[in-house]
């Protein structure tokens, strides 16, 4: 589907009986003494860690002169330490759900800019409403619209190279930090849109935070190790880190939109049938891993995506109580829960919905003889 300037904006009802009973058990729960004290100190805790981690390996590559073997685990541990900052700080701080500070998240969400070399600014456009407001609607969400490298929902064309999209896709999602980090922001602000919802050329402290985020990050990750290893061996270095740190977010997020029995829905399927916007994000949107606390501990809770897009403003260290009230109020009131219940059943979701979107749409030429 081409959106269009005369495409009806999406628009979806507020309230409801599922979106009441879930928001009013969920207060409930914050509203426990202590519960909001003990979420909070576990998600500090678990910050410092991150940024620990991050900087020591970070500081033993540039300055400690360590072997093959401590390198490699230093890089490993730089990789690790810049995806728990990235899921476990950054994404929380600019959904506000860090501080009960506008300022502090925001400051804090600034680690977008330094340490993995994207706008926090355009980001909170990206995600907080683009993705989060329209979740799934084409044309919108813009996390879904990657015409014509691929096609992830059904009413997108198809194309004859997306019968292979379930193969080449994987070091496409690698490049997807490196695309940002290098035109992404940029060709954003000069659309002045990212899907279609609109965004400004930062100013103030914005466009300051955005030029100083910018450098801090080409300093530690570029010119810092220029300046100690071969420039071949800094720029391998930089663009393995990159890749590695794009491909576990973009298959993170992925493994909770673009998989097997979630809805995908046309801005006109939206404007015949208004929905509630609470029934709309669950039924997009699917868990994964609910029972792997581990994993939970390193994705910063965004295995239990449905639950994110509802609250997303409550720390993530909270998903997995929240998901025992959600999941029992979807069964109540007749909502679609997705769940799939390990890591590789979830991967495996996404490859045969790949696929098959791949496979359909596409001419079949019937043979006699």
């Amino acid at each position: 589907m081409t959106v269009t300037a005369s495409t009806p904006k999406p628009r979806f009802d507020n309230g409801g009986a599922f979106a009441h009973d879930t928001r009013r058990e969920v207060e409930a729960y914050l509203a426990a003494p202590g519960v909001q004290a003990a979420g909070r100190r576990r998600l500090y805790a678990k910050g410092a860690l991150a940024y620990g981690l991050a900087l020591s390996s970070w500081a033993a590559l540039m300055f400690g002169s360590p072997g093959l073997l401590l390198a490699a685990l230093a890089f490993a541990g730089l990789v690790a330490g810049t995806l728990l900052v990235a899921f476990s700080v950054m994404h929380d701080a600019n959904h506000g759900a860090h501080f009960r500070s506008r300022r502090l998240n925001h400051l804090l969400g600034w680690t977008a800019d330094a340490a993995l070399g994207i706008s926090g600014y355009a980001w909170r456009v990206k995600h907080n409403v683009a993705h989060h407001t329209y979740t799934n609607v084409d044309g919108y969400d813009a996390d879904i619209t990657q015409t014509p490298y691929a096609r992830f929902m059904p009413v997108q064309p198809a194309r004859p190279w997306y019968r292979f999209q379930h193969l080449y896709i994987w070091p496409l999602y690698s490049l997807m930090v490196l695309r940002w980090q290098a035109a992404g922001d940029i060709a954003a602000f000069r659309r002045g849109a990212i899907g279609r919802s609109s965004i400004r050329l930062p100013r103030g402290w914005d466009l300051a935070g955005l030029l100083l985020g910018k450098a801090v990050f080409v300093g530690w990750a570029l010119v810092v190790p220029l300046l100690v290893y071969p420039w071949w061996l800094a720029l391998g270095g930089y663009a393995v880190f990159a890749m590695s740190v794009g491909l576990v977010t973009a298959v993170t997020f992925q493994l909770a939109h673009c998989v097997e029995d979630v809805d995908f829905v046309s801005p006109d399927a939206l404007a015949e049938e208004r929905r509630p916007w609470a029934v709309h994000e669950v039924e997009t949107t699917a868990d994964f891993c609910p029972r792997n606390p581990v994993l939970t501990w390193i994705l910063g809770g965004l295995n239990y995506q449905i639950e994110h897009h509802l609250f997303p403003r409550v720390p993530h260290t909270h998903y997995p109580r929240i998901a025992e009230i959600v999941r029992r109020n979807c069964e109540r009131h007749g909502v679609r829960y997705t769940v799939q219940p390990t890591l590789r059943a979830a991967l495996r979701s996404h490859y045969r919905h790949l696929r098959e979107l791949g496979r359909n749409g596409l001419r079949v030429e019937i043979e006699m003889g």
